[in-house]
């Protein structure tokens, strides 16, 4: 399969990321009851990923194939403040957003848009890269493992 990755600017190519990104979160409301609808936060969510690209030098990659969008993902700089309470002076890595559509899966897209994003931020200094995943996303879970990530902390939540 021959597809592309290059590094957008969100505001330049809104309804690409808006395509991807709200159906990252038809993804995630199947697999958790409590994701908002797209339609609901798709302004508000926008914008925040436009400030966090402009903001903290975030970096919104495009898989594509003859120039369809076929999966994304994006991070961005978190950077260490005085309230932190892990080892190390280095910025963290935080790995936001990341889908493949479902028809491009199984064929290493998603390992090489992840690729390209940590080889972005290879000249910054960076302490660890982090990111979240739904507890019963055993599919990411198993990547995450092959990738060198480890669990560290779980996230509980009590509903009101």
């Amino acid at each position: 399969m021959d597809y592309s990755i290059k590094k957008i600017k969100i505001a330049d190519h809104l309804p690409i990321v808006d395509e991807l990104v709200g159906e990252l979160h038809v993804s995630e409301k199947e697999m958790n009851d409590k994701t908002a609808d797209w339609s609901h936060i798709r302004d508000h969510y926008l914008r925040f990923m436009m400030d966090c690209e402009e903001e903290n030098d975030g970096t919104f990659l495009i898989a594509s194939i003859d120039e369809k969008p076929i999966g994304f993902l994006f991070g961005y700089i978190d950077e260490k403040d005085d309230s932190n309470f892990e080892l190390g002076d280095a910025d963290d890595l935080y790995v936001s957003e990341g889908y493949v559509k479902k028809e491009y899966r199984k064929q290493g897209i998603y390992s090489a848009l992840n690729k390209a994003f940590e080889e972005t931020y290879s000249t910054y200094n960076i302490r660890k890269i982090y990111r979240f995943t739904l507890c019963n996303n055993d599919t990411m879970q198993r990547w995450l493992a092959t990738q060198g990530y480890q669990p560290v902390r779980l996230l509980y939540e009590k509903w009101l």
